[in-house]
């Protein structure tokens, strides 16, 4: 009975992604439809839209007095180096995008919004690149927009940058051309030191996308220009440290470091699953083939950098935006499966098993609370009658 009924409901997702793939524009269709569901499903706080939130008042001025002077961190400007703002010295991204385009957080917010949809419509574009199947393909938009790392760009107001690192991560394993990739690996590294942690896994993917089956190819020109920009990065790092005075107070307060680890180590059994839901389905795929392929460094490596970015993850107080950086496993296992040659059928199921565990995992709230965190949302009925009443109170 339990059969009949699972292979109804693959049946019947398999059959509503044909008639969106069946369209003329079926990925326009698919990454607004991805869209709306999720933000149905996580929709963010009312406050942003009251203009009271918390990160609002106290995150966007930071990146407008960054933009000012983006060598404010420097010296000993900042004497409270617990502040979050001491920790933005390096997160260069967003500010000088705003300096350049001379926009302010709104518009930053509108660039936002539009690398969301330019990442969904990527992560299209890697499926069908990798299995050219238009149903798998918008089953990953869908299983993607059903996670944080998806929907960051949309939830994520307050200017953490979020939204802008997985967008360039993806950027960097959606387009071979190198000066793309480049540019890429490095915006995103001064989006987030987090981006940094997991740049290494672009080198493994494409390592994986040139396979021939038999074993990966570390040396082509996607590779050498991934790793190359990593490298390029921490020079302009090291440049900005010793020649312009910029510095991260790692350890300072009581929100970074050590002292925090006994704090989130409980919550590690929920966070971890629960940041890429049913998507892990890929992951553990991936690394069912490379056991049985005997490609131990591949898996060291995969594991090794997933393994660096948890670590550090479980180091600071934001645990599940930190661990959502795990977004390039993701992609790297697909890459995996796809040199792998599973069956159509199979990589159906997996995508579309991924996609139904995520929307009803907790991450969306729909089996959670109503706190309404800035990673979570609240289902949009909630949030629209929450707005009414906070819009006209007195």
């Amino acid at each position: 009975m339990l059969k009949e009924i699972y292979d109804a409901i693959m049946s019947r997702c398999g059959a509503a992604f044909g008639l969106i793939a069946a369209r003329r524009l079926w990925l326009a269709w698919g990454v607004a439809l991805a869209i709306a569901l999720s933000l149905f499903i996580s929709f963010p706080r009312i406050s942003f839209f009251l203009g009271n939130d918390g990160q609002i008042v106290n995150f966007w001025p930071v990146l407008e007095r960054q933009a000012a002077d983006p060598l404010a961190t420097a010296g000993e400007q900042y004497k409270d180096q617990s502040l979050h703002d001491a920790k933005l010295a390096f997160r260069l991204t967003l500010p000088l995008t705003m300096k350049v385009l001379h926009v302010d957080w709104r518009g930053l917010l509108a660039i936002q919004f539009g690398l969301g949809i330019l990442m969904l419509a990527l992560v299209a574009k890697i499926a069908m690149d990798l299995f050219g199947d238009r149903i798998v393909a918008l089953a990953s938009v869908f299983g993607v927009a059903s996670i944080y790392a998806g929907k960051a760009a949309f939830l994520q107001l307050g200017g953490m940058g979020d939204g802008y690192a997985f967008a360039f991560l993806t950027v960097a394993v959606a387009f071979r051309s190198p000066p793309v990739i480049a540019a890429a690996v490095i915006a995103a590294c001064f989006t987030d030191e987090r981006a940094v942690i997991v740049s290494p896994l672009v080198v493994v993917y494409w390592a994986m996308r040139h396979s021939d089956g038999r074993r990966p190819d570390w040396f082509n020109i996607q590779t050498f220009t991934s790793a190359g920009a990593i490298l390029v990065a921490g020079i302009i790092r090291l440049v900005l440290m010793f020649g312009y005075g910029l510095h991260i107070p790692i350890g300072a307060g009581k929100d970074v470091g050590f002292s925090v680890l006994p704090l989130n180590l409980p919550g590690v059994q929920y966070e971890l699953p629960h940041v890429l839901a049913g998507l892990w389905l890929w992951p553990l795929v991936a690394c069912i083939i490379l056991v049985r392929k005997r490609w131990w460094f591949s898996l060291m490596a995969i594991v090794g950098v997933t393994g660096a970015i948890v670590a550090a993850s479980l180091m600071v107080l934001d645990v599940d935006r930190s661990l959502a950086y795990t977004l390039p496993v993701l992609f790297v296992s697909m890459a995996i499966a796809a040199w792998a040659r599973l069956a159509r059928q199979d990589l159906r199921s997996i995508a579309i098993l991924g996609f139904l565990v995520s929307l009803a995992f907790p991450v969306n709230n729909l089996l959670g609370g109503v706190s309404n965190r800035y990673s979570e949302g609240n289902l949009m009925p909630i949030e629209l009658v929450r707005f009414y009443k906070y819009s006209a109170a007195p």
